[in-house]
């Protein structure tokens, strides 16, 4: 009886270890960050209908807001009031200017942000509402875009959440350590 014990013991003992040892030699763990909107764009009411087929920015409408095709990924700011300071150097700890380029967009008049001296792209703020809508497809309480090198929208997130940030930091690195 006292073998019988003995070798269940053992048993429950090694197995939790074989399966560790098994999935650490032979299991992936990966984590995919898809492109939004492969099947197509969503319909907003009151814009045009882009073409059928997964969805792009239009080449033209990113570089004039200063977006590289060089950069692997770009993060666009949409900006509705003055930036929280704690988010950005959030995401300035985990990644550098060329790691990560912000381009940060705002409608004509509002000033830039003079505690973290950043410029900003100005549109007129009719121009900037169809951009948010119709080809961005930001809603609130999104302001955070972020757009790789094939003008795939990758995801939307919202500055002022700590664990959309949190989220937004870890897709980045992510992405980057795949691509």
């Amino acid at each position: 009886m006292k073998v019988l014990k003995l070798v269940l013991l053992l048993m429950a003992l090694a197995l939790p270890v074989l399966i560790f040892m098994f999935l650490k030699f032979f299991g992936k763990n990966e984590f995919a960050v898809e492109p939004l909107y492969q099947d197509g764009a969503p319909a907003v009411e009151g814009c045009i209908q882009p073409p059928k087929g997964a969805y792009v920015i239009q080449h033209e409408l990113l570089s004039n807001l200063g977006w590289s095709e060089k950069d692997s990924l770009t993060l666009f700011y949409v900006v509705k009031q003055s930036a929280g300071a704690e988010a950005w150097g959030r995401i300035r700890e985990n990644f550098t200017p060329e790691e990560l380029p912000v381009l940060k967009i705002t409608a004509a008049g509002i000033l830039k942000d003079s505690m973290l001296n950043e410029e900003f792209v100005q549109v007129p703020s009719d121009s900037l509402q169809i951009l948010k809508r119709c080809f961005l497809f930001l809603q609130e309480p999104y302001d955070l875009l972020l757009v790789d090198n094939k003008r795939r929208i990758r995801g939307h997130y919202p500055l002022h959440n700590r664990e959309e940030i949190d989220r937004l930091i870890m897709e980045v690195e992510i992405i980057l350590r795949k691509y």
